[in-house]
């Protein structure tokens, strides 16, 4: 080859530079997605929109679009136009569902105020959860008490609860009832889950229940809507499964095939997730890649026989036109969840590509998958099978054409047919394992556990399931609108094969050591974790094409991850630090509802937890789960030292189940009075299986200092009989207080007026304290005169919420405010969070609002 002279190689290096436009714009559809979600995430965080924002933003808007006219008639690089427009267009899309433009200004008159008549259309087939029902209606109507033959439409939707026997309702029908429309209420503790905000994405703006034999059903409204027809064919094959399957194998396969998940159970949906499968769950790529595959293979075998199509070569073509329709239609089935959307504007463009003979480009497609779901739902963003689904394909990516497990060979010979055997078991592996990687921070963000099984587990499940299962499942799909008899024969099949996958599943899930419970990293670990990863995936394919790669480009991706390595590490140090060598000692109470919890947190690490809260049924709502282990897990605490319970009533002590059953607990103090109250028999069930120590009451040494921390229990008397406590457990309360620094904390429990009168007696100015949980949640039988003589607090947390039980009493207030009191009320500030540090105390509630 002869030598290139200086003047080619300068013209060559002109001929491959490009403008710096040009070169960012490779993909263009990737950084015009990160835009795009940049100023979705920065109008989330932007809680308090200045006066005409929209006003300013669709302004900003139309300068973008006037400069990227200008730039492309001069014909010149766009450059950063585009991406300042997605930006805007991301701030203005997710604002329709923040405040203040939701909810909207028209429902206002209507939340938290008197019964009214209200009616609705179902939207969309009922959720059952154990004794109650969950539908949501649209197109409301309220009858004001004024005038109730003019009715008020309102816009938007609200979920609508009913308890007992539902009557049979399909969406399309119009229900209506006598009841008061509520306000949706969050549970406000620090990093907690925005429900209300959740509901919002969801244009649910409020929420309303009766009793199934009070609502009343009218006839389907005469004119459907697409969604409402295609509910009702989700319901009619979902009976249809019925018909052959029970149980949890009816559960799963009704969620494989129409994507009706909320007939799982707790119990199976843990044990998906232990096993590292919980993904099989949901309707993705694996499941709309089959109908493709089948779909297309079929239409191309009939397209055959059409001497048109043959004529001009169109027969694939038409055959890929064709399975488009039937992916979108099965995505409308199957729900279009996140993750179903993803694979089903995935597949499509890959088939539009074929059939116009475009290269595909598999980065930009999944950006393109992105950008066009956000498009329609901006709050996608935030939801989990989004983010799961997305990093999953991402990762998936990034091992077959960064770093994959086998380059393809140079030269194949005859004998390569072994050899595809193995690479092709070897990719199905690396598959699972990248999946398995890229979504294992999020998995731990969101659900605080890590599988060690999940790839072994994938190897089996996904042939079993995803192509057995799934497939025989979606053809009686489409057999049962033609030949229903042999549809039914279908799904029995699919259901005994699943009843073999579902042994392996809960198998696996028993498995000692198959998975572990983990701390919560915070967003800023997971960018430093996902940073890491990318980089050093860039770093691994970098050093197989050195080549191709300026070494200035190497340097910064190196120095990318020393940099987030070194941040990493900084953090994981602040953490031990606090945890296990700070000198500050922080009580929290939290917002439980209606219910007690406070998590102390002493120097030296040592963890106490006081009472759990709860609701009188765990399956309608476990505190323990959704609100103190997430508190607990988000501030790096696995192990509590001690389990305080103050007595075994359902709002002090359902919220303790879950704790005992996924914390490493080192005592359990409570004062063992009986109690026929199941939940309370589950909880020493719990304990004497756990071999959890529990110590008789008597046995307590009734003051005791931790690290630093002194602890004077005041109530009950070791020597005292129950009969007190028998005839009402409030008074069976343990009263204690802790000290530090010269602060105390007084932990009173529900205990009632002659108790508090008991103690006085007894302890009398050792009551003495700097804040008091105000007792039984500020009830008018507690707080006597005599008994805040002796406390004598400067701050009084009150842990309730308004309802049936009318807790805080006017009067108990107003006796707190006579005297001074700071009284901060977890329904109103939250939780609130007091922080001893040296002589400082600070009092700090989630919501800054007024006292």
């Amino acid at each position: 080859m002869p030598a290139m002279t200086p003047d080619r190689q300068k013209r060559k290096i002109v001929e491959n530079k490009s403008e710096p436009g040009e070169r960012f714009y490779h993909r263009p559809v990737v950084p015009l997605l990160f835009s795009l979600i940049a100023g979705i995430l920065a109008r989330r965080a932007f809680t308090t929109p200045f006066p005409h924002m929209t006003l300013f933003a669709w302004i900003f808007i139309l300068s973008c679009l006037l400069l990227l006219i200008r730039s492309l008639l001069r014909q010149r690089p766009v450059k950063a136009v585009p991406l300042f427009l997605f930006f805007i267009l991301g701030w203005v899309a997710i604002s329709s569902w923040l405040p203040p433009a939701f909810p909207p200004a028209a429902v206002l008159p209507y939340l938290d105020q008197k019964p009214h008549k209200i009616s609705g259309t179902v939207l969309k087939p009922p959720v059952f959860q154990g004794f109650r029902t969950r539908y949501v209606l649209t197109d409301i109507a309220v009858y004001p008490r004024q005038n109730p033959q003019l009715p008020v439409s309102l816009p938007g939707k609200i979920q609508l609860t009913v308890y007992g026997n539902a009557p049979e309702v399909l969406p399309g029908f119009r229900v209506s009832s006598y009841r008061q429309i509520r306000s949706i209420r969050n549970f406000n503790n620090p990093g907690g889950f925005d429900y209300r905000q959740y509901m919002a994405y969801r244009d649910i703006w409020g929420t309303t229940w009766d009793n199934g034999s009070r609502i009343k059903v009218a006839s389907p409204a005469s004119v459907r809507s697409l969604s409402m027809v295609v509910s009702n064919m989700r319901m009619a094959i979902g009976d249809a499964i019925a018909t052959v399957s029970e149980g949890d194998n009816h559960a799963v396969l009704s969620a494989l095939v129409i994507g009706k998940k909320d007939l799982i159970s707790t119990r199976l949906r843990e044990s998906f997730s232990r096993a590292g499968v919980s993904h099989l769950l949901a309707i993705s790529g694996l499941h709309v890649g089959i109908v493709a595959t089948v779909c297309f293979t079929l239409m191309t075998f009939l397209f055959r026989y059409n001497t048109f199509l043959l004529k001009y070569a169109m027969v694939k073509k038409a055959g890929a036109l064709f399975s488009m329709v039937f992916v979108i239609g099965y995505g409308i089935i199957a729900g279009m969840s996140p993750s179903t959307q993803r694979a089903v504007i995935m597949i499509c463009i890959f088939l539009f590509a074929y059939v116009f003979d475009r290269q595909y480009n598999p980065v930009n497609t999944l950006a393109a998958a992105a950008l066009g779901i956000l498009a329609v739902s901006p709050h996608s963003v935030f939801d989990i099978s989004f983010q799961l689904s997305f990093a999953a394909v991402t990762a998936i990516l990034i091992g077959l054409y960064w770093i994959p497990l086998f380059p393809k060979p140079a030269n194949p010979d005859d004998h390569f047919f072994r050899k595809k055997i193995l690479r092709t078991v070897a990719g199905f592996v690396w598959i699972s394992t990248m999946a398995v990687i890229g979504t294992m921070p999020l998995v731990a963000y969101y659900f605080n556990q890590v599988t060690i099984l999940g790839i072994a587990a994938n190897l089996v499940l996904i042939p079993l399931i995803g192509f057995l299962v799934v497939p025989l499942g979606l053809f009686s799909v489409l057999l049962y609108f033609l030949f229903e008899p042999i549809a039914l024969f279908g799904f029995s099949i699919a259901d005994r094969l699943l009843h073999a996958a579902l042994l392996i599943v809960n198998r696996i899930s028993d498995f000692p050591y198959g998975s572990m419970k983990t701390v919560t990293p915070s967003i800023f670990e997971l960018v430093c974790i996902y940073t890491f990863l990318i980089s050093a995936s860039m770093l691994w394919h970098i050093r197989k094409n050195q080549e191709r790669t300026p070494p200035r480009n190497r340097q910064a991706i190196a120095g990318i991850a020393v940099i987030v390595t070194i941040v990493f590490i900084l953090d994981a140090g602040y953490w031990v630090h606090r945890r296990y060598f700070s000198t500050d000692m922080i009580v929290t109470y939290m917002d439980v509802g209606q219910g007690n919890a406070a998590v102390i947190e002493m120097p030296g690490g040592k963890t106490m937890l006081v009472d759990g809260g709860g609701f009188g049924d765990n399956t309608t709502f476990d505190v323990g789960a959704l609100i103190v282990a997430p508190f607990l897990w988000r501030n790096k605490i696995k192990h509590i030292d001690k389990v305080i319970l103050s007595h075994p009533h359902a709002d002090h002590l359902n919220g303790l189940l879950y704790i005992l059953d996924n914390f490493k607990i080192g005592k359990v103090i409570s004062t063992h009075y009986p109690s026929e109250s199941a939940s309370y028999k589950r909880f020493l069930k719990r304990i004497e299986s756990q071999g959890i120590a529990h110590p008789p009451f008597a046995d307590l040494r009734t003051e005791k200092v931790i690290n630093g921390v002194r602890m004077n229990i005041f109530y009950p008397p070791a020597i005292q009989t129950p009969d007190l406590a028998a005839a009402n457990l409030n008074n069976g309360s343990i009263i204690f207080k802790l000290s530090f620094n010269g602060t105390s904390f007084l932990f009173p429990g529900d205990a009632e007026s002659a108790v508090e009168r008991d103690v006085v007696n007894t302890a009398g100015g050792k009551l003495d304290s700097t804040v008091m949980l105000s007792p039984h949640h500020g009830s008018k039988t507690s707080s006597t005169d005599s008994f805040l003589d002796a406390v004598n607090p400067d701050t009084v947390i009150i842990s309730a919420r308004s309802g049936r039980y009318a807790f805080p009493s006017d009067e108990v207030l107003n006796r707190y405010k006579r005297r001074g009191y700071n009284v901060y009320k977890t329904e109103k500030h939250g939780a609130v969070r007091v922080v001893v540090k040296g002589d400082t105390v600070r009092v700090l509630p989630v919501l800054t609002q007024q006292k």
